[in-house]
């Protein structure tokens, strides 16, 4: 019994401590990876699953951070899907807008940028 026990408890923690070491690698590594109109598939296959999906609907005209460079591009009223990822030194989001299977945006924030 003790050795089944303890087998449980080693498989428990590799699944656990797994999403927190999936992304301490720095973003440098994969930055050239990601690109403008790659699917929603090629991101997984690359990235693995986001920490976090959520949709969101653009509705201010103005925003600070990394989406200032492409955020005038995207219509008022526009669905986007935000995909995050953390890596070791910043955060990265990628947008899908309005429904989009196919990456349209991505902004990475280093760490200790104040925006």
């Amino acid at each position: 019994m003790t050795k089944k026990f303890f087998a449980i408890i080693l498989i428990a923690a590799f699944f656990i401590s797994s999403p927190l070491f999936c992304y301490a690698k720095d973003y440098s590594g994969v930055e050239g990876q990601i690109k403008k109109g790659q699917s929603k598939q090629a991101i997984v296959k690359l990235l693995g699953e986001p920490i976090e999906k959520k949709f969101v609907v653009k509705n201010k005209k103005f925003i600070w951070g990394p989406e200032e460079e492409f955020w005038d591009d995207i219509p008022m009223g526009a669905r986007l899907e935000v995909w995050k990822y953390e890596f070791s030194d910043g955060n990265l989001n990628l947008y899908f807008v309005d429904y989009g299977e196919h990456l349209d945006y991505k902004a990475f924030a280093p760490k200790g940028v104040v925006y």
